[in-house]
């Protein structure tokens, strides 16, 4: 199981790195002109803070999916399914943003200037590194290389991490879902404002996310869709036999909603025993009195 995990992670790794570089040369073909017209974006007052408000709420929501990932029983199933799929939404973003350059949705918005002369290796490198020390994120000003507009990564993050935090945490936290649900949107609305993207890379990237989680989801908790044959076409997505390698021998489909504290079970034994026998000791004292 750890060797899934950590292949897994490698995958989201190398996807990470590829749209690293698809970025750094993304950047020397962005056309320098007016934003494209934009039916919200032209509808709606521009406020400098909404990118930044917006890469707010996608920590907090990263941080809640990681907390219901570290506290899932079968955390490591559930890690590896969302390495395996976010590293296929960042091949699918590195393809998408570097065929169709768009020009900056804010014009204030900060560009490092691009180079006269063809980029060589080294240059390449040094905002690869650039870019991997910033996360992808503006707050800490490492985030000037632009052109990766097709599709929105704040938006992929956001909902990757709402979709984690909904199928992930027990049903009857309904009212848990129903306030990430309302951060998410807050966050695409203050995304929309601050004029980090454009409204098409909003809404394709919710396409593309919801549809990998769900067709993703529906193989893995479905036994028959992991066998080849005339009646499951879903074999012809070219990541299907990562998904059959690493849904094997999961122990149910759909997995339990069950949790436990991430510790060796040896000493969530022990733990265990403690508590019982702290509360055996406070019943007898509740007897004698």
């Amino acid at each position: 199981e750890l060797l899934k995990v950590f292949l897994s992670l490698l995958f989201t790794i190398f996807g990470f790195l590829v749209t690293t570089v698809s970025l750094a040369l993304t950047h020397e073909r962005m056309p320098d002109y007016d934003p494209l017209p934009d039916i919200v974006l032209d509808n709606t007052p521009y406020q400098k803070w909404g990118l930044d408000a917006s890469e707010y709420v996608l920590i907090v929501l990263t941080l809640l999916a990681i907390a219901v990932i570290v506290f899932h029983k079968h955390r490591f199933v559930v890690i590896r399914r969302v390495f395996l799929m976010l590293g296929l939404l960042y091949f699918y973003r590195a393809i998408c943003f570097y065929v169709t350059v768009l020009p900056k949705a804010d014009p204030a918005y900060y560009c490092s200037p691009q180079l006269n002369h063809t980029i060589t290796f080294v240059e390449l490198m040094q905002r690869c590194v650039k870019i991997i020390s910033g996360g992808g994120l503006s707050i800490n000003g490492q985030q000037v290389y632009c052109g990766d507009f097709i599709y929105s990564g704040h938006t992929m993050s956001i909902f990757l991490a709402f979709f984690i935090i909904r199928e992930y945490s027990p049903r009857k936290f309904w009212y848990l879902h129903g306030v990430v649900l309302a951060l998410a949107i807050l966050g695409i609305i203050f995304l929309l404002i601050g004029r980090g993207h454009y409204t098409i890379d909003v809404i394709v990237a919710y396409f593309i996310t919801s549809n990998t989680w769900w067709t993703y989801h529906t193989m893995a908790h479905t036994q028959v869709l992991h066998e080849h044959g005339e009646h499951n076409y879903l074999t012809n997505h070219w990541w299907f036999m990562g998904l059959y390698y690493f849904e094997a021998n999961v122990p149910k489909r759909p997995l339990p909603r069950e949790y436990n504290l991430p510790i060796p079970d040896s000493l969530a034994t022990k733990v265990s025993e403690l508590v019982n026998r702290r509360g055996s000791q406070r019943d007898g004292y509740q007897e004698i009195v």
